[in-house]
């Protein structure tokens, strides 16, 4: 994880901190690295193509957290090549009828934050080596969609 000093981290508690950086135009478009486990980046202000590292680079252990600060643009993270995620978001307004996306059981490769998601809207992916494993919320309906490529 890359180092964290007192700016731009989150403590957690204990020794345990977290890097927080936004996703803005100068790194919008790019693949992330192993080394980049244990990021929070916050997504929306710019268009952003993400692409997660191959699970076998990535290793077991390895996770990352994206958050919505901003609704202004879309961002999407693709897992590369033939790599899977699998898991799910649920979306929806807080005391209606939540939803799955993927709607249905299926692995995707394909996280997309619509710019119809919301301020603390997430999500986080971890890896086993193997696959991706996806969890997160979205406060309206599809703010966050799952879908193959």
């Amino acid at each position: 994880m890359p180092l964290c000093d007192a700016n731009g981290c989150i403590n957690l508690g204990g020794n345990v901190r977290r890097k927080v950086e936004a996703i803005t135009v100068k790194g919008a478009n790019r693949t992330l690295k192993a080394e980049e486990s244990g990021m929070i980046y916050t997504v929306g202000v710019e268009t952003a193509a993400l692409i997660l590292p191959t699970v076998s680079e990535a290793g077991n252990g390895w996770f990352i957290e994206f958050w919505v600060n901003d609704n202004t643009s879309a961002t999407t993270v693709t897992a590369p090549g033939t790599d899977l995620m699998l898991g799910h978001v649920v979306t929806g307004a807080d005391n209606n009828n939540r939803q799955l996306q993927p709607t249905s059981a299926a692995d995707f490769e394909l996280i997309t934050f619509t710019t119809s998601a919301v301020k603390g809207d997430w999500v986080r992916i971890i890896c086993d080596g193997t696959n991706y494993f996806v969890y997160g919320d979205s406060r309206v309906n599809n703010g966050i969609t799952c879908a193959a490529e």
